[in-house]
């Protein structure tokens, strides 16, 4: 049995344990405080090349970032399809062997899309990072896009997203205002037209045009050395010169319109939208003006907040995009109450527009709530590439350090805001309705 320790002792004990918390906690604080750098390099197939180390998790991601979104497609759905055709067979492996070595190395593979990017992510333990950048290397440079795996897996599973993102309004009402707002262009849908045809050569065509044209791609990696990745990189995403082909840049237009759905699914909702930022030069602005009037999620759980949209069934929204934004609200409530509502929201819209209720503090409350969702994403390995990938291609700059994903909200005034607020009213509206279209409101009713 150990001695016992004297009274004295037993004190000294005692009084060195707040300071050694503080020390403890200083060097904590050190870590946290510390601002994660991201290095940015050009792959000699010149796609940019972001990472950012992290020391502390135990698992890493690396993501492509295609110019394949369906802004680009050149017919409906062929961006939809091309999604859903990666991590397939390629010249290397087949899919079934690509799936049981994923499996056996714990890592998950997934391709998401957007209106400007196809976006192919693996996320693994660390130490596994070569296994997987080959994999997302051989997609590719060498994907086969097998005509009996277009007709079995890809055209069935594009066609059952459609149908269940149909049963959803909100995703609806987006993707029907982006068609109005846009028309062509940012106006494509995200998902395929069951009633159209997309032959499996224009997927192939699609895929050998936008998979060629590295220099609109970027490649971002958490959890490993920027010299590794750039390594990894050279070795396995060397794409033909003969397959490049520079994706069409055309400027987009606002135009706005009115479209009324009739829908059994879901609750009734209304989409009131109007032009919103010019592009990431003031994407910023708008964006703390979505969290001014009120947007997801609240602040306090179960209780409303101090919003002007806190007491009202309407969330403000902003979709950001690389030359314009549509900025809008969405409101979710019973048919026969959606005119009130919106009315309502709209009116908000413009008290903030005359300067009433805008003050630095309150400016100040949007932009850190802003700052905080940003923060808050970047906590996952996806979200964080996601991030910095549509930063670094729509941006002229690539972001140096995490930070500057979120420090421009701290930057935007009042006037900033209320401007904003007055190019809004001053536009043309895009308005949905879908459910209930036999009670719910058109504009001029509002």
């Amino acid at each position: 049995q150990p001695p016992r320790k004297s009274k004295q002792q037993r004190k000294e004990m005692l009084l060195s344990l707040p300071s050694r918390s503080i020390a403890r906690s200083a060097r904590s604080y050190a870590n946290q405080a510390a601002p994660s750098i991201i290095t940015t390099t050009q792959a000699n197939s010149a796609q940019k090349v972001l990472s950012t180390p992290e020391d502390n998790k135990l698992t890493a991601s690396i993501s492509l970032f295609i110019k394949a979104g369906s802004r680009y497609q050149p017919n409906h759905g062929i961006a939809h399809l091309l999604k859903n055709s990666v991590f397939k067979s390629t010249q290397k492996r087949s899919a079934l062997s690509l799936v049981r070595e994923t499996e056996l190395l714990g890592g998950v593979l997934t391709s998401s899309l957007n209106r400007e990017h196809l976006i192919l992510s693996a996320e693994f333990l660390k130490g596994n990072e070569g296994y997987f950048a080959e994999v997302l290397g051989d997609v590719l440079t060498s994907s086969k896009l097998t005509r009996h795996e277009f007709h079995e897996e890809v055209l069935p599973g594009a066609k059952s997203e459609y149908t269940q993102a149909q049963e959803d309004p909100t995703i609806v009402a987006i993707d029907q205002a982006h068609q109005l707002a846009f028309r062509g262009g940012l106006g494509n849908s995200l998902f395929i037209n069951p009633h159209l045809s997309a032959s499996h050569e224009s997927v192939i065509d699609y895929a050998r045009s936008s998979f060629g044209n590295t220099k609109d791609q970027a490649i971002v990696s958490t959890g490993i050395e920027a010299e590794r990745l750039t390594e990894l990189v050279n070795q396995f995403f060397i794409v033909p010169t003969t397959t490049s082909s520079a994706s069409s840049d055309q400027k987009s237009s606002y135009h706005g319109g009115e479209a009324r759905i009739t829908s059994p699914h879901g609750s009734d909702t209304l989409l009131v939208a109007f032009k919103g930022s010019e592009g990431p030069s003031n994407e910023a602005v708008y964006t703390v003006l979505q969290h001014l009037l009120g947007s997801d999620p609240a602040s306090v759980k179960w209780s409303n907040g101090t919003s002007p949209f806190s007491s009202l069934p309407v969330k403000a929204f902003h979709l950001s995009y690389s030359d314009i934004g549509l900025f809008g609200i969405l409101v979710k409530a019973p048919a026969n109450q959606s005119k009130t509502f919106a009315t309502q929201a709209l009116n908000e819209i413009k008290k903030i527009a005359n300067g009433e209720g805008v003050d630095k503090e309150s400016i100040n409350r949007a932009a850190l709530k802003a700052r905080f969702l940003v923060a808050s994403n970047l906590e996952n390995n996806l979200t964080r590439t996601e991030l910095l990938g549509t930063q670094s291609l729509i941006s002229p700059k690539s972001p140096s350090q995490i930070t500057d994903l979120y420090s421009s909200y701290s930057q935007v005034t009042p006037d900033q805001v209320i401007q904003a607020a007055k190019s809004i009213i001053k536009s043309a509206p895009t308005t949905v309705a879908v459910g209930n279209t036999q009670e719910l409101p058109y504009f001029d009713q509002l």
